[in-house]
């Protein structure tokens, strides 16, 4: 199969390149800010506070640039799921189709944690609530961890069949 053909009929199709530019750049900005965060709880962990305002500001991070990051990935999804999907993996490379669909499974499920992690940063006081500091690095874990996976599994898919 060669380039995608014009598809007017496909949501967003003339910005498909943009969009997946955009998705790729705020990506590697939760990238960052997941993987601090993470780092931050080892602190957490201990009992030491010190750091709680630039936690906080992790978490707000993660929390706006998740929701641009899914957002972007939900108007790219017409054009993967005709172009890509349709047209390629499920014919060729049907593993890689099924990593994306978990990867989204995951993506969408730590959403969830992710605006709960973001809802604390506003909230949570660790000084005063400590008892509450291996719940937040549990759910920093599950975030950086699905962030990560769907990172990876994007550009495999990716290396697989572009979005043309």
């Amino acid at each position: 199969m060669g380039d995608c053909v014009s598809s007017p009929e496909i949501f967003l199709f003339g910005l498909r390149r943009l969009l997946v530019l955009l998705h790729a750049a705020s990506s590697v900005v939760l990238l960052g800010a997941s993987t601090h965060h993470l780092l931050m709880m080892r602190f957490y962990l201990r009992r030491r506070f010190e750091r709680a305002a630039l936690e906080k500001t992790y978490a707000k991070v993660i929390v706006y640039t998740y929701a641009i990051t899914f957002g972007l990935g939900l108007f790219v999804y017409p054009t993967y799921r005709v172009h890509i999907r349709g047209y390629y993996l499920d014919r060729f490379a049907p593993v890689y189709a099924k990593l994306f669909d978990m990867k989204e499974v995951y993506a969408a499920l730590a959403m969830f944690v992710a605006l709960a992690l973001g809802a604390l940063a506003y909230t949570w006081r660790p000084k005063e609530e400590p008892q509450l500091a291996p719940v937040v690095a549990a759910m920093s874990f599950v975030v950086c961890a699905a962030v990560w996976f769907s990172a990876v599994v994007g550009v495999l898919v990716t290396s697989v069949r572009g979005i043309g």
